[in-house]
């Protein structure tokens, strides 16, 4: 989608490749996948809304969202 979670070193340089980029052997996504790692410090990720494994959650607003109009 173009939007980066901060600080993500697992799934960050991969971002942007397809299921088909998988299958092409000429393609960088190998390369991509070497450089992932674990991230060492928290990163940053926000959903309004999720719904895994039959448990809903809605995010409240944000702390900075409380005065926005």
């Amino acid at each position: 989608m173009g939007c980066p979670i901060i600080r993500d070193t697992l799934y960050e340089p991969i971002a942007g490749f397809t299921f088909e980029d998988l299958a092409d052997e000429e393609s960088s996504i190998h390369d991509a996948v070497e450089t992932c790692r674990v991230p060492k410090e928290p990163i940053g990720l926000q959903a309004h809304a999720i719904l895994f494994g039959g448990i809903r959650a809605k995010a409240r607003t944000p702390w900075w969202g409380n005065n926005v109009s």
